[in-house]
């Protein structure tokens, strides 16, 4: 087992997070709490019956508390670029999976802002500039505007020069090839699970939007290639899990592991599993649609019961990387969300499989996982004013921009096992 607490030191933090007195109100800078909205950010709310239920009105208003936080360049205070593109994603999934569109337009605003400050939403770190690329995926789903994928595609063709060719780096003769560098600076030798896992993903959902050509080809090659070095670089068969970094020059294999690295994993092989079985174009690689399945199923049966990871009451907290007891609830730091990362991509992987009509033993599972992390949301994590805190099993803390956006993942996915 991998002991995620040994890692949890050399995160990177690009935030430099400050802590937050507790007497400060609002989401104006790092650390803030989360603030109640004075005004309904909706007000022009569909005429959708889904949007009329109870459980809508509870996701809706966490929602309505984290949006309340907006900056003028449209990201959220207290939470850096690439945490804003999991609290948007979110949101978008929230709608898709309620068959409703309430956030659509008030997305569609924020996301330009965002992109009117970092062109195609791009900066010199693949993997934030990934987790964008795969926010305006989901965006699409309930406003098919062709800006997102526009700049969805624009970024695959920026992070597709930092992945690796055949030949251009061994590491313990291990050929790198797939993989994709952590930033685009000249001296980066960094290759990681989640970069390249991300690429993975959103290169197989452009695959399946794409009209069949030479381009399209070339995403669902780079899909499969990628996933294939996290596979055969980053995958532990036994234990059905994910290791993070390998650096290139010092032949280091960095073997902690987080939540989010085995759930990048799994939405990349269901989404490349979704594209091979419904697209037009067959695998580059000689593998079977049913191989990807079979592999995300099998690590998201692992997950959802990991010592270290889930409780013995069925909570997901990943305690050793973000937990009560190890840190400050006001303390921000890029595992605040690692664990809402492996929610998002264990309903995603439910959702294929009831589309496909598989796996009925595991959708149960799933389900029920998902229901309990949502019962023990409202019962042990909220404040009843729409907040939540950092503890998913409890107690109530300190509500921050942070924990409210990894609590929406939970709103979004609840969702789905209720549609």
């Amino acid at each position: 087992m991998h002991h995620i607490k040994d890692a949890f030191g050399h995160l990177k933090n690009k935030n430099n997070q400050q802590p937050l007195h507790q007497s400060h109100q609002g989401g104006s800078y790092p650390g803030s709490q989360v603030q109640q909205p004075t005004r309904p950010l909706n007000p022009n709310l569909p005429n959708d019956h889904h949007e009329q239920s109870p459980l809508s009105g509870t996701t809706q208003g966490a929602i309505d508390v984290f949006m309340a936080s907006k900056q003028p360049n449209g990201e959220i205070g207290g939470i850096g670029y690439w945490q804003t593109a999991n609290g948007y994603t979110c949101i978008a999934l929230r709608d898709a999976w309620s068959g409703s569109n309430r956030n659509a337009t008030l997305l569609r605003d924020r996301l330009s802002t965002v992109e009117h400050h970092h062109k195609h939403f791009i900066n010199e770190f693949n993997d934030d500039t990934l987790w964008w690329g795969n926010c305006l995926l989901d965006a699409y789903m309930t406003n098919p505007d062709p800006y997102y994928v526009d700049n969805a595609v624009k970024i695959w063709q920026h992070v597709r020069r930092s992945m690796l060719s055949p030949g251009q780096a061994k590491v313990r003769d291990m050929d790198m090839a797939g993989a994709v560098m952590w930033t685009t600076r000249p001296n980066e030798d960094q290759v990681n699970a989640i970069s390249t896992g991300l690429f993975s993903e959103l290169s197989a959902r452009l695959a399946l939007l794409q009209k069949p050509g030479r381009e399209t080809a070339e995403m669902l090659d780079a899909a499969e290639k990628s996933f294939a070095w996290i596979e055969r670089c980053r995958y532990r068969s036994n234990e059905c899990i994910v290791l993070d970094t390998i650096k290139l020059k010092s032949q280091e294999c960095v073997d902690w592991t987080f939540t989010y690295c085995t759930g990048q994993a799994i939405a990349a092989a269901t989404a490349i599993f979704a594209t091979l079985s419904f697209g037009q174009q067959g695998s580059q690689c000689n593998k079977s649609p049913h191989e990807y399945l079979s592999l995300a199923c099998n690590m998201a049966r692992k997950a959802i019961c990991r010592n270290g990871w889930v409780e013995k009451d069925g909570i997901l907290t990943e305690h050793g990387s973000y937990g009560k007891g190890n840190h400050e609830p006001w303390k921000n730091d890029d595992a605040v969300g690692f664990k809402s990362v492996l929610l998002r991509s264990l309903a995603k992987l439910l959702k294929v499989l009831r589309d496909t009509n598989q796996e009925p033993d595991l959708q149960h599972q799933l389900t029920e996982f998902i229901k309990k992390q949502f019962d023990s949301s409202q019962k042990n994590n909220t404040n009843g004013n729409n907040q939540y805190g950092p503890w998913w099993a409890g107690p109530m803390e300190m509500p921050t921009s942070h924990s409210q956006m990894a609590a929406l993942d939970i709103m979004a996915a609840v969702h789905l096992v209720q549609n």
